[in-house]
C-alpha cells in the first residue's frame, strides 16, 4: 500500500511540473493534482502550503522568502486560508508547529511525509534548486 502511494506521488511530480516552464508558479490545478494523489482535499493542500510558507516566512529574511513567494503567487491567500482553518495563530515558528498545523488541517503524518517533499521539489524546479533548498531547510 505504501509503495503504491509513493509511486503515485512520484508519478504526479511530472504532472505538477507540467507548465512549470511556462508559468513558473504554483497554481490551484497543480495543488489539486497533488492533493488528489495524496487523498486530501484541495483546500487541505492549499492550507498545507500556506502553513509551510508561514513557517518559512517566520524563519527566513525577507529577500530569501520573496524568492519562494515568487513561485507561489497566491502565498498570502494560502497562509490566510491556513489561519482561517485554525492551522495556526500568529507564527508557525518551529517544525513541531508545522506538524501541529498539518494535524489541525487533517493532514496525516503519512500524507505530510509525502506532501512536504513534493512541494519543496516543485519549488526547486520552478525557481532553482537553491530556492528549493532554502525552503526545505526552513522547514526543519
Amino acid at each position: 500500500m505504501n509503495r503504491r502511494i509513493l509511486l503515485t506521488v512520484l508519478a504526479m511530480v511530472p504532472l505538477l511540473l507540467s507548465g512549470c516552464a511556462s508559468t513558473g508558479a504554483v497554481d490551484n490545478s497543480k495543488i489539486g493534482k497533488l492533493a488528489t494523489s495524496l487523498g486530501m482535499s484541495t483546500e487541505q493542500a492549499q492550507a498545507g502550503v500556506g502553513a509551510m510558507l508561514k513557517l518559512s516566512q517566520a524563519r527566513l529574511d525577507a529577500a530569501e522568502y520573496a524568492k519562494i513567494a515568487a513561485v507561489v503567487p497566491r502565498a498570502d491567500e494560502y497562509m490566510a486560508l491556513a489561519g482561517r482553518l485554525g492551522a495556526y495563530q500568529g507564527a508557525v515558528p518551529t517544525a513541531a508547529g508545522l506538524s501541529g498545523a498539518f494535524d489541525k488541517l487533517g493532514i496525516t503524518p503519512e500524507q505530510a511525509s509525502k506532501f512536504v517533499p513534493a512541494v519543496t521539489d516543485y519549488v526547486s524546479k520552478a525557481a532553482d534548486p537553491g530556492v528549493g533548498m532554502v525552503l526545505a531547510n526552513s522547514l526543519k
